[in-house]
């Protein structure tokens, strides 16, 4: 028995089942690699829940330093056209090279070392007086405990932290935990209130500890 379909009719067919082994091939492909699609998903809603924890710990910080600017009584300084006149920080910046590290020449890891810049306009690094204070967040762990160190670094000592050999510029903080973070990715939070102006300068940035 012969059918005489016409070469329209044959191409809609063909189109039509080849539309139908595509899904049914799609289907299939699907079902084997289900598991992995929904590892996928599960690390793509963790990643949007960090930086939404993140974001809000980082608009509660600034808002904790907006706090204690308003209740830090005025210091005396210069006028701020004698201020124009000088060299002065414009901002500072947390090294990328911060990591954990052996301190004092102890024969394992006992605490982060971070790097901080004081930066004067153009990004041009400048030795600047005052107090640094340092934090340590892990915000993989449950809220209430994402802090694991501050530590404050009196003018006195942040200028025996200063390195301005081979070129490096910056401060060295040595900062000593209780114990070892539980995961590799650190954010590090730190504030400069620079002695000469009185000014208030913070930083933050996520740092992958374990190099």
């Amino acid at each position: 028995m012969r059918f005489n379909i016409s070469p329209q009719k044959y191409f809609q067919w063909s189109a039509i089942v080849a539309g139908v082994l595509l899904v049914l091939g799609g289907c299939a492909n699907y079902a084997k690699n289900a598991p992995l699609y929904q590892q996928n998903v599960a690390l793509h809603n963790t990643i949007v829940s960090l930086k939404e924890k993140l974001r809000l710990k980082l608009h509660e910080i600034h808002e904790l330093e907006r706090q204690l600017a308003a209740k830090t009584p005025h210091l005396p300084t210069l006028s701020a056209n004698r201020l124009r006149q000088l060299f002065t920080v414009q901002r500072i910046r947390i090294g990328a090279d911060t990591r954990i590290a052996r301190l004092r020449g102890a024969k394992n890891p006992g605490g982060f070392r971070v790097f901080v810049r004081t930066l004067m306009a153009g990004n041009i690094p400048l030795p600047a007086t005052g107090t640094f204070t340092i934090e340590a967040f892990d915000l993989a762990l449950a809220h209430g405990s994402q802090r694991i160190g501050q530590w404050t670094f009196t003018p006195a000592e942040a200028k025996k932290a200063w390195y301005g050999i081979l070129g490096l510029n910056q401060f060295a903080f040595d900062c000593p935990w209780k114990k070892p973070p539980r995961h590799d990715e650190i954010t590090f939070h730190a504030q400069f209130v620079d002695a000469l102006t009185g000014r208030v300068f913070t930083a933050q940035r996520v740092i992958h500890v374990h190099k």
